[in-house]
C-alpha cells in the first residue's frame, strides 16, 4: 500500500539540503533556495536546531548544519559532547591567532571532518562539516594516527595500504612512515608544511582521554601571510594550550 508523503518531513528535508549545500547561509537566501515561507523556514530551522543538526554562526546570522548531521550517512556517529565542549576554546583560538580549526574523529581511511570555524571565502579550499580528508597529507591526520593505540594504528594502515587513493600512497614506505609516527610523538604535534594545499600550512594535535585518542584539531594558516618560525614559535603552543583545556573539560565532564 502506497502512502501520500508527508509534506512537513520533506519540507524538513528540503530546508536540511539547502543548509549544508549552501551554509553558512543566512535565512533569506534558504528562503530564495526552497521557495518557501519565511515562517516554515524558520520553524523548521528551530526543530532542525533543537534536534541537533542545524547550528548558527557564533554571530548569530547565518545557519550551517551540525555534526549530528553526520549520523545520516556512513553510519557514522560523532561524539556530540565532545565537539560541543570543544568549539568554544577552537573558537577562542581561533580569536587569538586569527586563523581558523578543523575538528577531526578518523572513520574508514579517512579523516572526517565534525567541526570547523573555517569562514566562507577565507581560502581556496573551504571544508564543510561531513568532509572526508586524506590521513597522510594533512596534519589531523598524521596526528591521530601517530597517538591512536597500537592496535589501531594497524588497522588503519592496513586500510591505507589498500587504498587506491594517491593521497594515501606514502603510507607504503614503512620506513619513512614509522620515522614520521616517532618524530609526531616526541614533538606531541604533526605538521602539514603545504603538502595537501600548496598555499595551507598546518598544526594538529591530538585530544586524549583516559588513555586514548578521541579525536584530533588543527590550526590552519596561509603559508605566505605566517613564516614557519613564527607558525611554531607562536601558534603551536596555543595550539597545545587549548589541547590541554579541552582534555581538562573532558575529565570534568565525567
Amino acid at each position: 500500500m502506497a502512502y501520500a508523503p508527508i509534506t512537513a518531513l520533506m519540507r524538513g528535508l528540503k530546508i536540511l539540503e539547502a543548509v549544508n549545500r549552501l551554509g553558512p547561509v543566512r535565512l533569506t537566501d534558504i528562503q530564495t533556495a526552497t521557495g518557501l515561507p519565511k515562517a516554515t523556514v524558520l520553524r523548521v530551522l528551530d526543530t532542525l536546531r533543537h534536534g541537533g543538526y542545524v547550528t548558527m554562526t557564533p554571530d548569530g546570522r547565518e545557519y550551517l548544519v551540525a555534526a549530528r548531521t553526520l549520523s545520516l550517512s556512513n553510519n557514522y556517529a560523532a561524539d556530540e559532547a565532545l565537539i560541543a565542549t570543544a568549539a568554544p576554546i577552537l573558537q577562542e583560538l581561533r580569536d587569538a591567532t586569527g586563523w581558523p580549526s578543523d575538528l577531526a574523529f578518523y572513520q574508514a581511511g579517512k579523516m572526517v571532518i565534525a567541526d570547523t570555524n573555517r569562514r566562507p571565502g577565507s581560502f581556496s579550499v573551504n571544508r564543510k562539516i561531513g568532509t572526508r580528508v586524506s590521513v597522510m597529507l594533512t596534519a589531523i591526520g598524521r596526528v591521530y594516527l601517530s597517538f591512536c593505540e597500537a592496535d589501531e594504528r594497524a588497522a588503519i594502515i592496513e586500510t591505507l595500504l589498500a587504498s587506491d587513493d594517491p593521497e594515501e600512497r606514502s603510507a607504503q614506505d614503512a620506513q619513512a612512515l614509522d620515522a614520521l609516527i616517532t618524530r609526531t610523538r616526541e614533538r606531541g604535534y604533526a605538521i602539514n608544511e603545504r603538502e595537501s594545499v600548496a598555499t595551507i600550512r598546518a598544526a594538529a594535535v591530538p585530544v586524549m582521554h583516559q588513555g586514548r585518542v578521541m579525536c584530533a584539531f588543527n590550526v590552519i594558516g596561509l603559508a605566505q601571510a605566517v613564516p614557519m618560525q613564527e607558525f611554531e614559535n607562536t601558534y603551536i603552543p596555543m595550539l597545545m594550550q587549548a589541547r590541554e583545556r579541552i582534555e581538562t573539560a573532558l575529565e570534568r565532564r565525567d
